[in-house]
């Protein structure tokens, strides 16, 4: 959290108007929507409506390890199988299939040995899948999403745009091959053409519009993405693609709310492995149609079969037709943690025409749940998990979101949030109103919850449209000031693009972020419109708007996969009514800006003596197709030329750059970071990878561990039934479901590979009684994979680990598995809580900061007086030496500074050793959007590592500190590489490791002894001597690194090599340095 003075001091950033943005030309409205679903083939037994696909072997069996192994299927008549293949069904909304063979009542069955290579394309609403999937599943591909087309700067010109990929599996790990052959596969295939001309965009019609959803594509060539292990055992991915494909749809949904006919056709290729996800398509598919060609070189001939009998699986979704069993133990009787908008208890409708605001309303609001009316700042015992079904929901006002409360919509048909035509818009143009509000104000001007302190939310799969509305009204899809473990996914946000319109899609104006990912905005004046401390952004996709991103205010940023198409200004940076520049530092990789006439416009030409580093950037990879000005001056200069044709700028910087030996001010091309093979794709961009949702599961293929007898109220022991509950899930191939609640754990958990796990609403595994008490003999809470390095990949998301009272022995998480040779496994939003909730016995009333606090009498603390009931952990997380191949997102490891509980949300003093600590010998470990904080000897360490990417890790030290230092309670213990010396605790350390990349680092410092002065602006940065230490590494490169409260920034060997007082930035508050390599 962010010292409590600070608060609001950065809130008006986001408010300030730039009339040169108003006057920006508007780009008219799109000409249509395009809707891609993924298409799949399979030989698991497969049902539709018409035909039956003969099943392979049903009989798996067990390695000598225990690793489930599938059968071989049976040859297909069309081309040979390969063996021991892997035979998951994955069905989408609509699939291809090859028909080898019919059940004996299908008449007409194109599967004949002359014509077996008919394939069938249809909608279908069922699947079942043979075998279970286990550690050889790879990663999901991307998901195309809707857009609109964007016009070409030539009078005719033609972009194609292909993904298309292949995975096959067998029992040692994925294998690849360049064949099209239906064996035991999946194979994946998008692509389209748009040409362009003088009088806008254009498609071919390649099938009849009268058909109500209908797919039909024809591959010549499959595409295959890959990842081979190389002779060093590390992860290499590699990647061909060539497809040709055509396809026409039309869209239906029940409230109307998308509803047109169009076609695309293309022939391109493109890379598969990394491509950026955007959000997913929006159409709520009604109707089903078939359709029977023959791919030929040149022709296809076809069989058509249709119906009108409604699908009522087509938009079906897992979470919507689950048993729901949570509980919150903490929340009083009766609480109910999962509420569908829809349910009688709450009436909303979702048919374009109704009001649902009152009925959604009431179901964020049941249970009394922290409400944002000023009576409660915050709550850890009264989460909520509120479900939209798909539909169009019209709002009238403001939907309120309470402390705690996640807001999730079905990621197959995500529904529609339509602003009503007359939503009450605010008189004074500087306020503005939204669909969605995060976080409101109150009638005193303060947000409900303070940004820096608005913890464990989620927003995701939703569509908010406000162009009902009048153009020239200043409303929103969301507000979202916010902090850690908080994230918003798979949004779509329209706006309208009249010309003067003032709409836009998101606000977050205050907080300490935080994550986003997977977005899309249509239109108004700004696409996102943010000002807070730190955040990491990935795959963003801006059509049509007038300035895509307003970046009002920041310490450090990192935006990745950013899409920029026909708007005026890419990224404007922005200044305060009284001309103070707000951004310190922002990073930009991986991403593209077409048809804009500035792609980043800054507001100072030359550095500022008094803040040199203000307005600090750093541009990776970034593809510019018709942008004149790459870099500019609002009004004025152009720091960088850009082009009307296409061109890259594979580096370029300007601030204060160090190395161990010396410093310069850059402004102008660098040569870009060295990317290690295993971390990136075939093009070169970073590995990334969404957050499963399991979209295309059943409910059934989902294992409950309250079903297993788990209790989660935060006294019964649950060891038991979760260790039963995940092992049935594994040896099932069932997904496991964790129930809200609090579970108590007497001895370590051990997630073996081939795990899928997900939470409900954040549940809790809380540590409890004496395996964790032992300081010199630690133990695993969470363990994931055996000690040594086992095997195999694992998928967990949306969940909290935390210990309940004295703990000094316990590891919160042990990572041990080896995915070398499988997909990368994953942590998404999985978080660890030490103290200040309810139910840790780690509160204000066990753990205050008393006397000990230099506001109330200062006394030295010694180990005689250290109260041991607040030492709650020796680590939050450890990443062995025989790990690797790790992917984290959205991941926060937290003590707690204050109690969450506490009406005035009281500081607290609660002890834990080590933040994350990673010692993986072959690396191959991504980190996006994490954030390590109050750990007592340091936040990040990486020791004897290699190749790991880092995007905007954030960390605070203690607030106790130097009162004790890292001396008390937790010694140095040499085995696990801790700092010798006493002293404060480091933010990052970087010990005998190479290939680091820290792409964006906030390491801060606000209190001494809980004095907050020593990180006042100007005040000398008195809080700590140093916060980031390199000692005998090589190949490190680090972006953006920005420090508050802290003398020396960056220490090399034990040598201070970079002062805060000669990079002063934004504010004169935070301090920042543009690229440090070593």
């Amino acid at each position: 959290m962010l010292r409590p003075s600070l608060q609001s001091l950065f809130a008006v950033c986001a408010f300030v108007s730039v009339a040169f943005a108003n006057a920006l030309p508007n780009n008219g409205p799109a000409k249509y929507e395009t809707v891609v679903v993924y298409e799949t083939i399979t030989t698991c037994i497969t049902t539709s409506s018409v035909y039956t696909i003969s099943a392979p072997a049903t009989t798996c069996s067990l390695s000598s390890s225990g690793v489930i192994i599938p059968p071989s299927p049976p040859p297909s008549k069309s081309t040979s199988a390969l063996s021991q293949e892997y035979t998951a069904s994955t069905v989408y909304i609509t699939t291809v299939k090859t028909v080898t063979s019919c059940a004996s009542t299908v008449q007409s069955c194109p599967a004949t040995e002359a014509t077996h290579t008919y394939v069938v394309t249809d909608t279908i609403s069922s699947y079942v899948t043979t075998c279970p999937v286990t550690t050889t599943q790879t990663p999901a591909g991307p998901s195309f999403s809707s857009y609109p087309v964007s016009p070409s700067p030539s009078p005719s010109t033609s972009v194609s745009k292909s993904y298309s990929e292949t995975e096959s599996y067998g029992p040692t790990g994925p294998s690849f091959s360049a064949s099209a052959s239906p064996s035991a596969s999946v194979s994946k295939s998008y692509s389209e053409t748009k040409s362009y001309g003088p009088s806008g965009p254009s498609s071919s019609a390649s099938a009849s519009p009268s058909y109500p959803v209908s797919t039909s594509t024809v591959s010549s060539v499959s595409s295959v993405a890959t990842y081979q292990p190389t002779s060093s055992s590390t992860l290499s991915p590699s990647v061909s693609s060539s497809v040709n494909a055509s396809a026409s749809y039309t869209t239906a949904s029940s409230s109307s709310a998308v509803s047109s006919s169009y076609s695309v056709s293309s022939s391109s290729t493109s890379s598969a492995v990394g491509s950026p996800s955007s959000s997913p398509a929006y159409s709520a598919s009604k109707s089903t149609s078939s359709t029977v060609s023959v791919p030929t070189s040149s022709s296809s001939k076809s069989l058509t079969t249709s119906s009108s009998t409604p699908t009522p699986t087509a938009c079906s979704y897992w979470m919507e037709n689950i048993k729901h069993q949570g509980i919150a133990p903490f929340a009083g009787s009766g609480y109910q943690v999962f509420r569908n908008v829809k349910d009688a208890a709450y009436g909303a409708k979702g048919d374009g025409v109704t009001d649902d605001t009152a009925a959604i309303q009431k179901a964020i609001s049941t249970g009394s749940n922290c409400p944002p009316d000023g009576t409660c700042q915050s709550s850890s015992t009264t989460s909520a998990l509120i479900y939209f079904p798909p539909g169009t929901y019209i709002i009238s006002t403001p939907v309120l979101m309470h402390y705690g409360s996640s807001l999730i919509g079905n990621p197959n048909c995500p529904p529609v949030l339509k602003a009503k035509s007359t939503f009450p818009i605010p008189g004074n143009p500087n306020y503005s109103t939204y669909i969605v509000d995060g976080n409101a104000y109150g009638n005193t001007g303060n947000l409900a919850y303070g940004a820096t302190n608005t913890f464990w939310r989620q927003f995701r799969n939703f569509v908010l449209d406000t162009t009902a509305v009048r153009a020239d009204a200043n409303i929103l899809g969301l507000h979202w000031p916010t902090a850690q473990a908080t994230s918003v996914e798979n949004v779509v946000f329209k706006a309208s693009d009249a010309p003067g319109t003032t709409q836009g899609g998101m606000l977050s104006e205050q907080g300490s972020g935080g994550f986003m990912g997977n977005l899309t905005f249509y239109g108004g004046s700004r696409g996102l419109d943010v000002a807070n401390q730190q955040f990491t952004m990935r795959n963003l996709n801006f059509h049509n708007a007038g300035v895509a991103i307003k970046q009002n205010f920041n310490w450090g940023w990192v935006y990745k996969g950013i899409s920029i198409t026909n708007c005026s200004v890419g990224i404007q940076f922005e200044a305060s009514a009284d001309g103070q520049v707000g951004v310190s530092s922002l990073t930009l990789i991986d991403s593209s800006i077409v048809n804009t006439p500035v792609g980043i416009s800054l507001q100072r030409a030359n550095e500022d003596p008094a803040t040199p580093s203000v307005e600090s950037l750093i541009i990776e990879n970034l593809s510019l197709t018709n942008v004149p000005t790459a870099i500019g001056i609002l009004g004025g200069t152009t720091l960088l030329a850009g082009t009307t044709g296409t061109s890259n700028i594979a580096g370029w910087g300007r601030g204060p750059s160090y190395t161990a030996t010396g410093h310069t001010r850059i402004q102008g091309n660098i040569t870009p970071a060295t990317r290690p093979g295993v971390l990136k794709t075939s093009t070169g961009e970073f590995y990334q990878r969404s957050k499963p949702q399991y979209e295309t599961s059943q409910a059934s293929s989902f294992v409950s561990v309250r079903s297993f007898g788990a209790k989660g109220d935060g006294v019964t022991d649950d060891t038991a039934a979760l260790t039963s509950a995940i092992n049935s899930a594994l040896s099932s191939g069932s997904i496991l479901f964790v129930d809200a609640g609090y579970y108590i754990v007497s001895s370590t958990i051990y997630i073996p590979p081939g795990s899928k796990i997900t939470g409900e609403g954040y549940p809790i595994i809380l540590a409890s009684g004496p395996a964790f008490t032992d300081i010199n003999n630690p133990t695993a809470v969470v363990r994931v994979g055996k000690s040594g390095g086992e095997k195999g990949t694992v998928e967990w998301s949306n969940m909290i680990v935390s210990t309940k009272g004295a703990a000094a022995g316990a590891i919160l998480i042990e990572w041990n598995l080896d995915a070398t040779g499988f997909a990368p496994a994953g942590m998404w939003d999985v978080h660890t809580r030490i103290g200040g909730f309810a139910g840790s016995d780690l509160q204000l009333a066990q753990c205050p900061t008393g006397t000990f606090d230099s506001r109330n009498g200062n006394v030295t603390m010694t180990s005689t007086n250290l109260p041991q009931k607040c030492i709650a952990a020796f680590m939050s997380m450890h990443v062995t030496k025989y790990a690797a191949g790790l992917y984290m997102e959205n991941v926060w490891l937290w003590v707690a500074d204050h109690d969450v509980d506490d009406a005035t949300v009281t500081q607290i003093t609660v002890f834990a050793g080590r933040g994350l600590l990673v010692e993986s010998t072959a690396g191959s470990i991504w980190m996006y959007g994490t954030s390590v904080e109050h750990h007592a000897l340091y936040q990040y360490q990486l020791a004897n590592t290699a190749n790991i990417y880092m995007g905007e890790i954030q960390t605070e030290t203690p607030y106790y500190q130097p009162n004790p230092n890292t001396a008390i309670p937790f010694p140095a213990v040499a085995s696990l590489n801790d700092p010798a010396t006493a002293s404060d605790a480091v933010g990052l350390r970087i010990l005998s490791s190479n290939n680091i990349l820290v792409y964006g680092a906030g390491l801060y410092s606000f209190f001494y002894n809980y004095n907050v002065h020593c990180s006042d602006a100007g005040n000398g940065d008195w809080c700590q001597p140093r916060i980031f230490s390199v000692e005998k590494s090589s190949d490190i490169t680090v972006y953006g690194l920005q420090t508050v409260g802290t003398q020396n920034m960056i220490t090399v060997d034990g040598n201070d090599v970079a002062s805060s007082a000669d990079n002063v930035g934004g504010q004169h508050f935070v301090d920042t340095i543009v690229k440090f390599t070593q």
